[in-house]
């Protein structure tokens, strides 16, 4: 039996631009189809900011942000199956809980539930030692993965993700794939495609990354402004994933798929502004271009099954943060700073 404290510490927004305070806050009990976690790990997701700069999504506050979370099940409420033990490891991602009546949710599509939930948002998130979750929003994680609590959390947004997004273009092993960005989501993307046996080509803004990107499983390497060139060698991609944080990058992707090419756009550029495409472009050759946004429990369950499968792992590159210093972690991950993901380590 686990000794839960009354209190716990946690990273506090108060309010739309006011940063996070740690604070000692009451532990939850569980409700009603409900667990409480210890949280073992919580990521830094570049999305966190929409909650805590602006407040967007119809966030309530007081909120502890945190959509990227390893923990372990330490007591659970009334309605939760046995499926669900106490000691079980588990983990969060974006969505937060579905409804499970509406169209959507009646199809099996729980993503775009019409009253989903998503975690560090509409719940609370995992920037603290102790939260409450739904039981449809947790994600079963194997024990002994090979992977730590810290390197496995930004699997379950980062990496569905941006997984999702190869899926999603139907390609098929031995096809050209680019991977653009080489961030949070792009470095994860690399290890996926070459698991998933796509020729991968990463590209960035610059050559910065280029060994980087080969020693993660990048096949080829090029940058930014050289299209052309990508273009001499392969003839065209037949997919290609965006994560790169920048509307121009992303567009300038289009002419670089060949015929019948399909696209996924998996991030939202904090620039502002919308994509730019050539209709030529995109009716000549038959390119598709489709927005992808995160699965549910069940998915990244299969997602995390697939990472630690052998000895290739997709591993996260993290960087080890004390919840003490969440506001200037915070503002370091706001800012672009970190190579690959901030995350908050909790003792087990």
């Amino acid at each position: 039996m686990v000794n839960i404290p009354k209190e716990h510490k946690a990273a506090v927004c108060e309010g739309a631009g006011k940063g996070l305070v740690v604070k000692m806050v009451p532990t939850p009990k569980p409700e009603s189809n409900q667990v409480l976690i210890k949280v073992l790990a919580s990521s830094l997701c570049f999305s966190d900011e929409f909650a805590v700069d602006h407040g967007a999504m119809g966030v309530k506050f007081p909120l502890t942000p945190g959509h990227e979370v390893v923990g372990r099940i330490v007591q659970k409420g009334s309605g939760v199956s046995d499926e669900f033990k106490e000691g079980l490891l588990v983990g969060l991602g974006w969505n937060g809980g579905y409804c499970q009546q509406c169209e959507a949710c009646r199809k099996g599509e729980f993503y775009g539930c019409n009253n989903g939930l998503v975690t560090g948002f509409h719940t609370e998130g995992g920037h603290q030692e102790y939260l409450t979750a739904r039981w449809e929003a947790v994600v079963k994680l194997p024990e002994n993965s090979g992977l730590s609590p810290a390197e496995m959390a930004p699997l379950l947004c980062a990496g569905i993700t941006v997984n999702d997004g190869l899926n999603a273009t139907g390609a098929k092993p031995g096809d050209v794939v680019i991977v653009q960005g080489l961030g949070g989501l792009g470095h994860l993307g690399i290890q996926f495609a070459r698991k998933a046996g796509y020729h991968v080509v990463a590209m960035s803004g610059g050559d910065s990354k280029k060994d980087l990107a080969l020693k993660l499983g990048a096949h080829d390497f090029f940058n930014a402004k050289q299209g052309e060139e990508f273009k001499k060698k392969y003839g065209g991609a037949k997919a290609a994933v965006a994560t790169a944080p920048s509307s121009a990058a992303i567009s300038s992707l289009l002419p670089l798929l060949a015929r019948n090419g399909v696209m996924t756009v998996v991030g939202i550029p904090p620039d502002g502004k919308n994509l730019e495409f050539a209709p030529m472009q995109l009716v000549s050759n038959r390119c598709t271009v489709k927005g992808i946004t995160c699965g549910c429990s069940i998915n990244n369950e299969e997602l995390v099954d697939f990472a630690v499968l052998g000895d290739n792992k997709v591993r996260s590159m993290v960087n080890i943060k004390k919840l003490d210093d969440a506001d200037a972690v915070y503002k370091d991950t706001a800012q672009g700073n970190p190579r690959f993901r901030n995350v908050f380590v909790f003792d087990e």
